[in-house]
């Protein structure tokens, strides 16, 4: 098997949340968001892995070791952020450029997220402050932060744009590594759309462009959701009998 140019690291998993916030879990939406762009890189012929496909935890060192050992050039990390900031952030390495880094996030921006920066930390021992910078070996890797779970605004702008989001991530790193691109062709979904419309008449979703984006192939709908989804059709139904 030919070795992957990009790996893409959905972040937490498992035992690990991750940020929570908004009634979401960041490993929840970097798993949505990391198989979206895994679907993506194939249908672009571009050499992908990722670190995980499922619901399962990773320690550090497994998950750094599946990203040095993969004989990948390249890392994006999939996060969402919290502790009271707005807007999309890209980390890269104290041994790079901002250059990647900055083309993501300006990307991401460009969808209408807030750009709140693209920087680099440096610990106290004088080398990378972040376990994926500091122990992936020679994979240039950047952390993506697409938003604060814990902000309202941000929140809402995940459940919407999440794809969008990871679609613009893509474009800009195969534009960075001269990669030919062309944009995802979305599938005619006409039935399903009528179907949620007719769901929102009945008051029975009160978010319908959160469905639309997230009740696809290779989807991820947030569990509450789907509970509370299923709740509302129950009393829906119980009112009707």
């Amino acid at each position: 098997m030919a070795k992957p140019i990009l790996m893409i690291d959905a972040g937490h998993g498992g035992t690990d949340p991750g940020a929570i916030g908004s009634q979401m879990q960041e490993k929840d939406l970097t798993l949505q968001i990391s198989l979206y762009q895994l679907q993506r890189c194939r249908e672009l012929n571009l050499p992908v892995a990722i670190t995980r496909t499922t619901d399962t935890t990773l320690t550090p060192s497994q998950r750094t070791t599946v990203v040095k050992e993969s004989g990948a050039t390249y890392c994006i990390s999939n996060h969402i952020n919290s502790g009271g900031g707005e807007g999309v952030e890209a980390i890269h390495s104290i041994f790079t450029t901002n250059k990647l880094a900055n083309a993501l996030a300006q990307a991401v921006a460009a969808e209408g997220q807030k750009f709140r920066r693209v920087y680099t930390r440096v610990g106290a021992d004088g080398r990378d402050y972040y376990f994926m910078h500091r122990e992936t070996g020679a994979v240039d890797t950047i952390i993506m932060e697409y938003g604060f779970i814990d902000h309202a605004g941000d929140a809402q702008k995940l459940k919407d744009n999440w794809k969008r989001y990871a679609e613009a991530v893509i474009k800009a790193f195969c534009g960075h590594i001269d990669h030919p691109y062309s944009a995802a062709i979305e599938e005619p979904s006409d039935d399903f759309e009528l179907a949620v419309d007719a769901l929102v008449q009945a008051k029975i979703i009160t978010s319908p462009d959160y469905w639309k984006q997230n009740a696809v192939p290779n989807g991820i709908v947030v569990g509450d959701y789907a509970a509370q989804l299923i709740k509302n059709m129950a009393n829906y139904l119980k009112a009707g009998a």
